[in-house]
């Protein structure tokens, strides 16, 4: 059996997959913005108690490596990377937007781009459109809401990621024109699984594979005085 562990701490949201063979054999998911460090092993381990697996016998890891929450990006790769070690499994990034377009793709009636909204926390957005097939069109995007409603306005994609409802709060367009997945929020760590699993059989493991897709710098930033303490 093919046995994939996957990782999602990049939104709001600590949540993990074991998928065998392309059945899943388990989920865990619990909403938070912040504490992802202290929750996700033991979740994974909880996991893989309750269906009965060993965390050694991993074929694959994959997990969400941004964009998204800075702090929650770098727990989950730290994760990924230390349950690869332990089993010698491989470990493979994958973008959380990616992964929500494809949940959108997976169940979609008709062919149509995707347009992925994800939160920054900010006034701005984190934005990629996909086609039909979840391929990426364009790259991703820190984005202002009014460069979103052209492309809105250009493409009539369906919408999908956990900030779409923010967006929309200032669209004064035509209503005809949006199309919105309900169910689309935050990416789904069996479609990450997926995802990881696809990579890894196209070109094996990049080696920047687990590097973080931040899309913007970080916000920490070294004190003036090199971060000395005062006297």
């Amino acid at each position: 059996m093919t046995l994939i562990l996957a990782l999602e701490t990049s939104a709001d949201v600590c949540a993990v997959a074991l998928v065998g063979d392309g059945e899943v054999l388990g989920t865990r998911e619990v909403a938070m913005s912040r504490g992802h460090a202290e929750l996700l092993v033991p979740m994974v381990k909880e996991l893989a108690e309750t269906v009965g697996v060993a965390l050694t016998a991993l074929d694959l890891i994959g997990v969400t490596r941004g964009p998204g929450s800075f702090t929650g990006v770098r727990t989950g790769i730290a994760a990924a990377r230390g349950f690869a070690i332990a089993s010698g499994a491989p470990a493979i990034g994958v973008s959380s937007l990616e992964a929500v377009a494809r949940c959108v793709v997976s169940r979609a009636p008709e062919p149509c781009p995707v347009l992925c909204v994800m939160d920054t926390r900010r006034a701005d957005f984190f934005a990629q459109t996909f086609d039909h097939a979840g391929a990426a069109i364009g790259a991703p995007e820190v984005m202002k809401a009014d460069d979103l409603f052209l492309l809105i306005g250009s493409m009539q994609p369906v919408l999908a990621g956990n900030a779409v409802s923010r967006l929309l709060q200032s669209y004064d367009g035509d209503p005809d024109l949006l199309r919105r997945d309900p169910g689309a929020g935050n990416p789904d760590p069996v479609d990450v699984a997926a995802i990881a699993r696809t990579i890894f059989e196209r070109q094996g493991v990049a080696p920047d594979t687990l590097s973080p897709l931040y899309l913007r710098a970080p916000e920490a930033k070294l004190p003036a005085n090199g971060g000395r303490l005062k006297r």
